[in-house]
């Protein structure tokens, strides 16, 4: 994949946490007490969204990254992408059930999606990991 469509791939990905961030702020706002789980997931959220964004830095920076980044990159961008749309997917149905305004409902929603946005917020986690790690091999 040349430089340029890696760039524009992680950008993409990028500003889809971004949108996701957008979309917490929005439940926020709706619900004014959130589970910590939603925190957590928030600042991951943030966290590979900065990722991201030093990843399309270092791509433009390098145009010849080793052979074994240019097929990971995208790989894990996939990932992230994937990950980021299940979790705005659960995020939306979470603020949906906040605007009803029902307390019962909100914490039923929250408990029958917490194992899933504990596994996605693994998932993202990985991707992160595995970003810097790339990273820190194409600075050294």
């Amino acid at each position: 994949m040349d430089p340029l469509s890696l760039t524009a791939s992680v950008i993409a990905v990028a500003t889809a946490a971004a949108q996701i961030g957008s979309v917490f702020a929005e439940l926020r706002k709706h619900c004014i007490e959130l589970p910590g789980r939603l925190h957590a997931l928030n600042n991951e959220v943030a966290d590979i969204e900065v990722v991201l964004y030093q990843v399309a830095a270092a791509v433009n920076d390098r145009s010849s990254l080793p052979a074994s980044d240019q097929t990971a990159i995208p790989q894990l961008l996939k990932q992230a992408k994937t990950k980021l749309s299940e979790l705005n997917e659960i995020i939306e149905r979470l603020a949906a059930t906040c605007d009803r305004k029902k307390v019962i409902l909100r914490a039923s929603a929250w408990r029958k999606e917490q194992p899933k946005l504990q596994a996605l917020q693994e998932d993202i986690k990985t991707v992160k990991c595995s970003l810097n790690i790339m990273l820190g091999a194409s600075n050294s």
